[in-house]
């Protein structure tokens, strides 16, 4: 749930579920696991839960759907064996809640050690990334399609088709929680996305033995001319 109380949706690839239950399973565990935190006083009285699953649970002996909870109450959730029911924890098991700061400290950190012209991280830079990662996977899928079809039907017209970037655009909308697609290509810096359909277009292309000498050619010429318009 995010601001306007609207609810977000993202994809994420194995590696990254793999990690995910690994930090639930070990590193969560660590922390939780016989917690005594409590929420402060300023955030309200805690709600102990009972009997969760992915949908719900018994809050204060009252079976109540997550879906249902706003952020307020979502951060006074305590499980009946220790810690915050929020999947990020810290210290002795309390939520993660002030996000901000959280990455504004760990980008230092990294200027400081390892690399001084690490970004300054904001969660609305993580939701570009997504936006982008997502957008290249999409696009990418439709590149495949096309190529595919070229290669097994030799229908060049085919390739035209599946070009289009409606579709991914429209799914990307609704991942972004946009109301228009409109929106969703003004958030969209035109340059990386130019950039990323020239990448994967001639990724595509070679993998599916697609391109030779003149149509790389042209295509960087096209993409060239596309590039000086922005």
């Amino acid at each position: 749930m995010t601001k306007g109380s609207k609810y977000r949706e993202t994809w994420i690839d194995y590696d990254a579920l793999a990690e995910l239950w690994s930090y639930i399973q070990l590193d969560r565990a660590a922390v939780t696991t016989g917690s005594s935190w409590r929420p402060p006083a300023r955030w309200g009285e805690p709600l102990i839960v009972t009997e969760a699953d992915h949908l719900g649970g018994r809050v204060n002996g009252v079976r109540v759907q997550w879906a249902a909870l706003g952020p307020a109450e979502r951060r006074r959730l305590v499980a009946l064996d220790g810690g915050s029911m929020l999947l990020s924890v810290w210290g002795k098991g309390a939520p993660f809640t002030a996000w901000s700061t959280v990455f504004a400290r760990t980008a230092g950190r990294i200027r400081e050690r390892y690399e001084p012209r690490f970004p300054h991280v904001t969660p609305h830079r993580l939701r570009h990334t997504m936006a982008m990662q997502t957008m290249s996977r999409l696009v990418r899928g439709y590149y495949e399609q096309a190529a595919r079809q070229v290669r097994d039907t030799g229908d060049d017209a085919a390739l035209a088709h599946y070009l289009r970037t409606t579709e991914p655009l429209l799914i990307l909308r609704d991942l972004l929680g946009h109301e228009s697609s409109l929106t969703t290509e003004s958030y969209l810096h035109r340059l990386d996305v130019l950039r990323l359909f020239e990448s994967l277009y001639q990724r595509v292309g070679e993998e599916y033995g697609l391109l030779d000498e003149e149509t790389s050619s042209e295509l960087a010429a096209e993409f060239d001319n596309e590039l000086e318009l922005v």
